[in-house]
């Protein structure tokens, strides 16, 4: 639609050819002795203990679904337990290298990607951070909780024990747990750690995170953000929707401000199977997933496959696409292989796989074959890997006992606080502004021609006993334009987006003239992708923004129905 975009019927129909870039296919296989110079002996250890916390919790999680019973605690958890055994390499390799300023959006089967995070930020905050962190969150309700646990030996595993009970208590709903236990197992993060959502609906990460990867562009904010979901996923219209969102021309030939690709890393756990479906060879005609990115850009989202089975491999791919995001150079897609040994759920039969196939995983467990590599190579002996094993299994347990008992961690009391969900869900606050910065606009509202006919209009519809005539009558489409130029020079982090917004200036004229006013970032078109338009809106919003967004007409409410009615309306009430 911009006039400056010509649509030249010589270039249009002129003959060639359409070229796509090779794909790079498990293409690195150094060994941790190849890698000693890049790595120190202690954040190799260290790569195989986060490992070894990812597979033990969710193995008590197994345990209390299949037997009340973990270590002789017994207790039980009537809720869902999506695991994802056997994927722990690829979650702790993806976080190795993000903190706290890069965003994480979650897959539908998510604890190991929010652990795998959180201890990547323990890390590398200060103890001072770690204390400010924990003291703040909840008023210190969870800190306190998990102080009861025992003494510790210094505040990096004060902070190691915060996160596994209070994501814990969030699983089993206690009011201890990081939300109250409002979210559950589908839906906890923990946002000083830049760990956001994960989602109950296959793939309802993808519109979300690209809206928080519009909200850094827009608003300067450091990080990235990673979007995770499974192959499963890739079926599904709104994560293609969000990918082209991410990934649209205007960003680069139209956009004055900010100009640049979007911070976005679509990262795929591609385990080979949805639920029980095998995507390769069965519900998708990809063959393999990182093919996909070429359908979307010429760019072909940097696509790469590699194997999730080595941390180090997906290490190394993470390095080199941070490098191409924060350049500008975005979106990113990586198709990360790996495999679940747990079902999809824990009443999974498995019979849709043989015991062959999963044995022949389990031969090449990353906990088996990166221990012997970090062996072989000299990094570390038998014994301390063994004494590792023992210390998570130890901390572990005191987390459960901890999260299992009503004393320490309990429920919340509905009979004593009738109106703890009421007080979640709104947040009695008017604030005005989210950022202090001078709005980007291109002109003083006083002088913007659109703005001046506006005020020109008369308010009531009789004047000097005479009616008034329509064409000068302030009416509905006027009275909303108004409002939204206020909040536009008001609010520096408010933008405004849908079908044919800026230059046409909407369905019903609201936008129309506003392009005079505001540069791209602020004012622009979306494509036709209804559930990518409220799903981005979203994540603009959870991350700190507000997004004015059209769908044009309420027939096409039902195109963006999850992003409306679930997405956009829980997580208020679900953050605590």
């Amino acid at each position: 639609m911009p006039k400056n975009l010509f649509v030249d019927p010589k270039d249009t129909l002129a003959a060639g050819k359409i070229t796509f870039k090779s794909i790079p296919v498990n293409a690195y296989k150094k060994t941790i002795k190849e890698e000693r110079s890049r790595y120190s002996d202690e954040d190799l250890v260290r790569i195989y203990r986060d490992i070894t916390v990812l597979r033990e919790f969710e193995s008590m999680l197994n345990q209390i679904k299949t037997q009340g019973l973990y270590n002789g605690i017994e207790t039980t958890y009537p809720g869902p337990a999506h695991l994802s055994i056997g994927q722990e390499a690829a979650a702790v390799g993806q976080a190795y290298l993000l903190d706290q300023n890069d965003f994480s959006f979650g897959s539908h089967r998510s604890h190991s990607e929010i652990l795998a995070k959180a201890l990547s930020c323990i890390h590398k905050l200060s103890e001072q951070e770690l204390m400010t962190i924990m003291e703040g969150f909840l008023g210190g309700s969870a800190l306190r909780a998990t102080e009861k646990l025992g003494p510790v030996s210094d505040v990096k595993e004060l902070a190691i024990r915060f996160i596994l009970y209070g994501t814990l208590s969030e699983i089993f709903a206690r009011d201890t747990g990081f939300h109250k236990g409002m979210g559950g197992s589908m839906h906890a993060f923990f946002l000083p750690f830049g760990i956001y959502p994960n989602n109950a609906i296959v793939g309802g990460s993808a519109a979300i995170a690209t809206g928080a990867a519009l909200f850094k562009k827009i608003n300067g904010k450091q990080g990235i953000v990673v979007c995770n979901s499974g192959d499963g996923s890739m079926a599904r219209g709104p994560v293609w929707e969000a990918m082209n969102f991410a990934a649209m021309d205007q960003f680069n030939t139209l956009w004055e401000n900010h100009k640049g690709g979007m911070p976005i890393l679509y990262n795929v756990f591609n385990n080979s199977y949805g639920m029980g479906d095998q995507t390769r060879g069965e519900t998708m005609g990809y063959d393999m997933l990182a093919r996909i990115g070429s359908g979307v850009s010429p760019t072909q989202f940097h696509a790469e496959r590699i194997n999730g089975f080595n941390p180090l491999a997906v290490i190394d791919a993470m390095e080199r696409k941070l490098k191409i995001l924060r350049k500008g150079e975005g979106p990113v897609l990586l198709d990360t292989l790996t495999y679940r040994y747990s079902g999809h759920s824990t009443s999974d039969q498995n019979a849709y796989r043989t015991k062959e196939e999963i044995d022949a995983w389990r031969e090449i467990d990353p906990i088996i074959t990166y221990r012997k590599g970090l062996v072989d190579a000299g990094v570390v002996g038998d014994a301390k890997l063994d004494d590792i094993l023992a210390e998570t299994a130890e901390r572990m347990t005191l987390i459960c006992k901890a999260a299992s008992d009503p004393q320490i961690s309990p429920y919340v009391d509905f009979r004593k606080d009738p109106a703890v969900v009421e007080r979640l869900m709104f947040s009695n606050q008017k604030i005005e502004k989210l950022d202090d910065r001078e709005p980007e606009v291109n002109m003083p509202l006083a002088e913007v021609p659109a703005y001046k006919k506006l005020k020109e209009k008369e308010r009531s519809p009789i004047v000097d006993g005479k009616p008034v005539s329509k064409m000068k009558l302030f009416n509905l489409r006027d009275a909303l334009s108004e409002v939204i130029y206020d909040r536009f020079y008001e609010d520096p982090t408010l933008i405004a987006y849908g079908e044919d917004c800026r230059d046409w200036g909407g369905a019903f004229a609201v936008y129309r003239g506003m392009m005079d006013a505001f540069p791209h970032s602020r004012l622009f078109n979306s494509p036709i992708a209804e559930a990518a338009i409220v799903g981005t809106a979203v994540g603009y919003a959870v991350s700190g923004g507000r997004a004015l967004v059209e769908l044009m007409y309420a027939d096409f409410i039902g195109c963006a129905g999850d992003e409306i009615f679930n997405q956009m309306s829980k997580w208020q009430a679900m953050s605590a």
